[in-house]
């Protein structure tokens, strides 16, 4: 582990770097020691300062590389998370309307789609299984996640994503579903579009084989550190394909089979 005052250092590094929009070296160049108890503190004194500097509340998570195309695109291990903060929402009117993304907010983004699930009840306690967290699930949403790395460039090491709260930057949920109506998750496919050419496609099965066991991951991992996921919390259950890159003035749309259409466009 790393000192107390390394960890707030880097946090503070990564914060200037979002809010000036000016990306950084990884904190792995000059902390090669760093691990991953010290990510998640960085990401957590990070959120401190964006709860300080943006009144924003915590509404959920995001997980990350929770698909193999993922992991080899970015050359990460193992899934991670994020915390989503309300900033990081963009309204998506009812996924009939494009939710606008700020372009002029962001350095180098990228686009996904997601499976993203809300939740109804805490769920607490470990040894969560598929079964156990049924009960606990409000609704699911077609969602667009846009990530945008702190760092000068998408290559980093696992500490170093965990750092940078798994590049989690804005969000566009589409309408909610009964999970009921939505089929099984793992069945349902995506086609990503933009420009009128579909450039991606993946299926729910993609996050963890089942967008429900991710979340008994999330459920079960913070358990091991004495935490919980909230009542009311937004998952984003992990991209269902590559990530895409995005430029101003260009728009992507994702539809799910059994779950609706999303759009995002970058302003």
């Amino acid at each position: 582990m790393v000192s107390k005052e390394i960890i707030e250092a880097c946090s503070e590094k990564l914060w200037q770097a979002e809010i000036t929009k000016t990306p950084v070296d990884v904190l792995t160049a000059a902390h090669p020691d760093l691990d991953e108890q010290d990510a998640y503190a960085i990401a957590a004194a990070t959120l401190k300062r964006r709860q300080a500097h943006n009144n924003a509340q915590t509404v959920g998570f995001k997980l990350g590389y929770t698909s193999p195309a993922m992991r080899a695109q970015m050359n990460i291990a193992r899934p991670n998370y994020g915390v989503l903060t309300s900033d990081h929402l963009l309204d998506s009117e009812g996924g009939q309307l494009d939710g606008l993304v700020p372009s002029n907010e962001l350095m180098h983004p990228l686009v996904e789609p997601e499976i993203s699930i809300l939740i109804n009840r805490k769920i607490e306690g470990g040894n969560q299984t598929r079964q156990s967290i049924l009960s606990h699930i409000e609704a699911v949403m077609p969602s667009l996640e846009v990530v945008d790395t702190r760092y000068k460039e998408y290559k980093f090491t696992l500490f170093d994503n965990i750092s940078d709260n798994s590049s989690a930057s804005r969000v566009v949920l589409g309408p909610p579903k009964k999970l009921s109506q939505a089929g099984d998750l793992r069945l349902s496919g995506v086609l990503l579009w933009t420009e009128g050419r579909c450039i991606d496609n993946g299926i729910g099965a993609n996050s963890m084989g089942d967008p429900l066991l991710s979340i008994v991951w999330l459920a079960n991992f913070l358990a091991e550190k004495e935490q919980a996921i909230p009542a009311g919390s937004i998952i984003m259950t992990g991209g269902l394909s590559k990530a895409h890159p995005a430029k101003p003035q260009q728009s992507f749309v994702a539809e799910f089979g059994g779950l609706g259409v999303v759009k995002a466009h970058f302003a």
